[in-house]
C-alpha cells in the first residue's frame, strides 16, 4: 500500500464524518398555535331569502390564532353557475334562517382561476371574544348575487 492509497483511506471516512456532523436536522420551534379552527359547507340553499335555480356549492376553513390573527381558505369546488365570478366574503354572528350582524368582513382579494382564495386579517379582543362565543355563518357574495350567493354555519372542530 502507498502513501497515497493510505492517505485516501484515511481521508474519506474523516470527509464522511464531518459531512454527517455538519448535517444535524434543525428544530423550527414557532410562538404560533392554533387557538381554535372552524370548517363551513357554504350552499346556496342556506342564504336568506334562498336563492333558487343554482347549485353552486363552497368550503371554507378558518383558524384563529395565538397572533390574534384569524386565517381562511375559501374555495368553490365546481365552477359557478352562469359563469358567475366569486367576491367579497363576510362572516356574520346569527342563527341560520335568519340574517345577523357582520362580525368580520374577511377583506379577501380576488378569487383565483382555480376559485380559491387564502388570507387573514387580524383581530381585536372584542372580536376575538365574539367569535369563541357566538353562533357564526360565512357567506359569500358573487358578482351576481351581491348580497351573497352561498352561506354556511362556522362548525368548531
Amino acid at each position: 500500500m502507498n502513501l497515497f492509497t493510505l492517505k485516501r483511506h484515511c481521508l474519506m471516512p474523516a470527509l464522511a464524518l464531518l459531512f454527517f456532523s455538519a448535517c444535524k436536522k434543525k428544530e423550527v420551534v414557532s410562538d404560533i398555535y392554533t387557538i381554535r379552527q372552524w370548517k363551513s359547507d357554504l350552499s346556496v340553499n342556506n342564504v336568506v331569502p334562498a336563492i333558487t335555480g343554482r347549485t353552486d356549492h363552497a368550503v371554507a376553513v378558518c383558524y384563529l390564532m395565538t397572533d390574534n390573527k384569524l386565517y381562511y381558505y375559501l374555495y368553490f369546488d365546481t365552477p359557478l353557475n352562469n359563469g358567475d365570478t366569486p367576491t367579497k366574503a363576510i362572516i356574520y354572528s346569527g342563527v341560520a334562517g335568519a340574517n345577523g350582524a357582520v362580525l368580520i368582513d374577511l377583506n379577501n382579494g380576488a378569487f383565483n382561476t382555480a376559485r380559491e382564495v387564502k388570507g387573514f386579517v387580524e383581530l381585536s379582543a372584542q372580536t376575538i371574544a365574539d367569535l369563541n362565543s357566538k353562533t357564526l355563518y360565512l357567506q359569500i357574495a358573487s358578482s351576481q348575487q351581491a348580497t351573497g350567493l352561498v352561506r354556511g354555519t362556522l362548525t368548531s372542530y
